[in-house]
């Protein structure tokens, strides 16, 4: 335990960051920033390189100034303390579901189904009738973002931004589900949720939505943003490999910005991960240091790092990612939108996505708007990329009535 995990050396770190930050680089970046050709992208306005830059310096402290409260998941959110939406309670799967890969991993790390909450987000000043679907609904079932770590599902959370956004866009969608799925943790906290558990209660949001609300399954959209991307694909991937006839694939899927190689495999001098580091919100590690690797630690648990490197349901754009023996990686996907800013540092592995399911046959709309960051979807000062493609996605959701896009 270092000096700055205790008191007083930690306030006395953030006194020190927080003075350093207010009194001598905002004011260099501000000026700095003046002059578009010092801006990280020239095309970027001096706004957006200030937020981005003061995000990149939250990330490097050494103190969490982001840390959660700590959620109760056994608690019931009641209706007055929310504004056009509604929480609901969601089983854990049972062991039909509970099979095949991410039974077998979850053996080791020893995560069983447990039951969660969720929460509909409804259209704007619309009311709540029924979790029951009406005739032909449509519905997405979201994943927040947060490395599996961190975030919630709750409307509060700044990733509620991308289903809302959704909602706004489209005319079709009525209401979204998004399901709190139980976040990981490593020491110095106790170490808890390894995979599967998040893609466990994922799968327990998606049979909520067919089994108990009545929805059809070619008319969900599983979507997500950076780790709830990597959930929305691993859930149909396992639906696929696992054919249970009172539970078929969903109809589509929709990633933003998504995390689909733990294992930071591409690493070369001409990859995103170097050539986006310094611009992207994360900012470039410190040397010495592995990006993302309290995340990747507490996700895996008791895993070998070699799964993570390999697995399907883990890493699927990682380079040493094995399919399953006999069949593409992708084989039997449904049609998928995905979205990547062409500023992030983990361009490279959406791309990778999208080229491994194009040859496997799947049907992708790729959407890269060139200057945008990590999770652009969600921050509402990320205009005009964040409207454009928001529009976007909301016409193609509405396109699967009309078979038109």
């Amino acid at each position: 335990m270092g000096v700055i995990d205790t008191q007083p050396g930690k306030t006395l770190y953030v006194i020190y960051w927080a003075g350093s930050l207010i009194l001598v680089k905002l004011p260099f970046w501000s000026l700095k920033y003046a002059l578009p050709s010092q801006r990280p992208r020239p095309t970027w306005t001096w706004k957006r390189a200030m937020i981005v830059k003061l995000i990149q310096e939250i990330f490097s402290c050494k103190v969490d100034l982001w840390e959660d409260e700590e959620r109760d998941l056994t608690a019931t959110i009641p209706d007055s303390s929310l504004t056009d939406a509604k929480f609901v309670w969601v089983e854990g799967v049972d062991d039909e579901l509970y099979c095949g890969e991410i039974r077998r991993l979850g053996q080791i790390t020893g995560v069983r189904p447990a039951k969660i909450g969720g929460y509909w987000y409804l259209k704007k000043d619309s009311e709540w009738d029924s979790p029951k679907a009406k005739p032909g609904e449509k519905t997405v079932l979201f994943m927040h973002g947060g490395a599996f770590y961190r975030g919630t599902a709750h409307p509060s959370d700044i990733t509620a931004n991308f289903p809302r956004g959704l909602l706004q866009r489209s005319q079709t969608l009525q209401r979204i589900f998004a399901i709190e799925y139980r976040l990981s943790a490593s020491a110095p906290k106790p170490p808890a949720n390894p995979f599967p558990a998040a893609l466990l209660d994922t799968l327990a949001g998606y049979r909520y939505l067919v089994q108990d609300a009545g929805f059809a399954p070619e008319n969900i959209i599983v979507a997500g943003d950076s780790a709830g991307g990597s959930l929305a694909v691993a859930l149909t991937r396992h639906l696929i490999e696992n054919p249970i006839p009172s539970l078929p694939p969903p109809g589509r899927i929709l990633s933003a910005s998504g995390w689909f190689d733990l294992a930071m495999s591409r690493v070369g001098p001409d990859s995103s991960n170097v050539l986006n580091g310094p611009i992207d919100i994360f900012g470039a590690e410190e040397p010495g240091t592995i990006f993302g690797e309290y995340q990747v630690t507490a996700y895996r648990g008791a895993l070998d790092f070699e799964v993570v490197k390999t697995n399907r349901y883990i890493s699927p754009s990682s380079l040493e990612c094995e399919p399953t023996k006999g069949r593409g990686l992708f084989e039997g996907f449904p049609e998928t939108y995905v979205a990547v800013g062409g500023a992030e540092r983990g361009l490279d592995e959406s791309t990778a996505l999208i080229e491994r399911m194009r040859a496997d046959g799947v049907k992708v709309v790729e959407d890269v708007p060139p200057d945008a960051v990590h999770d652009f979807v969600v921050f509402t000062w990320h205009d005009p990329e964040r409207v454009e493609v928001l529009g976007r996605m909301g016409r193609w959701i509405d396109a699967i009535q009309t078979r038109e896009f």
